[in-house]
């Protein structure tokens, strides 16, 4: 008696014997995307950080150099989002009615809330990229 199945003809093998799970055995790999989704959301969460608290002194300050530099280079420290953002820009408007310094950068405007920054730096003295 043959105990090989692959050497049984098939006509002579039990049709109730199970098949098994075939190729549902990889279907639990069919989840990574989502989890490589929730691990990158993860990682990028991590990397946002809380807004600074701006006292009265700072927010003078920048507003001062701000004003100094209007169209001239800029160096500007801000927070968008979670995020520290370090822009090297032209100063180009300060609107003080709706708190907004313009500026902008490989000619694209960028509007950046005044409360939100909290370092500017004469960029003058840079070379440009």
């Amino acid at each position: 008696m043959e105990n090989d199945y692959r050497n049984i003809p098939r006509e002579q093998l039990n049709n109730n014997i199970p098949k098994g799970r075939g190729m549902i055995k990889w279907q639990p790999f069919a989840t990574m995307p989502e989890q490589y989704e929730k691990i990158f959301k993860m990682i990028e969460d991590n990397a946002k950080i809380e807004k600074p608290i701006i006292n009265e002194d700072i927010s003078y300050q920048n507003e001062r150099l701000l004003v100094q530099l209007l169209n001239q280079k800029a160096i500007i420290r801000y927070w968008s989002e979670g995020y520290e953002i370090f822009i090297r820009c032209l100063v180009e408007y300060l609107d003080g009615s709706s708190k907004i310094v313009v500026v902008s950068k490989d000619n694209e405007m960028f509007h950046i809330p005044f409360d939100n920054i909290y370092e500017v730096q004469d960029a003058g003295y840079f070379i440009d990229d």
